[in-house]
């Protein structure tokens, strides 16, 4: 995962990279992280009391849950809260983790968690337009194509509609490409059969990484 850098241009995806180290319960960030929490890099590792501090009330049971697992299983897994950060604005983010590190020689059966932070903030507020979904309706063309990647990510991110549309927004800016030729891309491969349920998430990941970037921008 490739993550912008500070100075990245308005509108470019935001992404940035986590470790939580499970003994510790304190958490690496990147700056980007630091940025999408709303705050300046200060050199302090947040701490899990403050990661859920951030999460929305109504989001934070769901997201504490899914740590706990996490931490036990060391499964991938992904989940799309809203952020309450420091800067007073709310986020709309997916936390994303690869996987667990497991650690053979001490008591805890997973000693960290890796993965990354997307901010959907703008395509969220896109999604919720009605010039987004004027648009969307007006490529009637292209709505079942749309419709089945949709469920693709749904069931990948484990994210409900709306969520998968701004996830889908978010790769085609990120990858200067039309919401239908992402779309299509990704229904091509997955009705090919080459995404299984154990490995969904990371195929999903690696297809949209290695999308082409030739065609036109939306």
């Amino acid at each position: 995962m490739v993550v912008e850098q500070p100075d990245a241009p308005s509108g470019s995806p935001r992404v940035g990279r986590f470790a939580y180290v499970v003994v510790t319960r304190t958490w690496k960030w990147d700056d980007e992280v630091f940025r999408i929490h709303g705050t300046d890099p200060d050199g302090v590792e947040p701490t899990t009391e403050r990661v859920l501090g951030a999460v929305h009330p109504d989001d934070r049971d769901h997201v504490a849950r899914t740590l706990r697992q996490a931490t036990t299983r060391g499964e991938p897994f992904s989940v799309c809260y809203r952020l309450d950060a420091d800067d007073g604005v709310e986020r709309r983010v997916v936390l994303v983790c690869e996987g667990g590190v497991c650690d053979v020689d001490t008591e805890v059966p997973v000693a960290q968690l890796d993965g990354y932070y997307i901010d959907l903030t703008d395509d969220f507020a896109q999604v919720a337009s009605e010039e987004a979904r004027e648009a969307v309706a007006a490529s009637a063309e292209h709505r079942a194509t749309i419709e089945q990647a949709k469920g693709s990510l749904m069931l990948a991110y484990g994210l409900d509609a709306d969520q998968a549309f701004a996830m889908l927004r978010w790769w085609s800016r990120g990858k200067n490409m039309k919401v239908r030729d992402i779309a299509e891309h990704l229904t091509t491969v997955s009705s090919a059969g080459e995404l299984t349920d154990q490995t969904l998430r990371h195929s999903v990941d690696n297809l949209l990484h290695d999308a082409s970037p030739s065609a036109p921008g939306s």
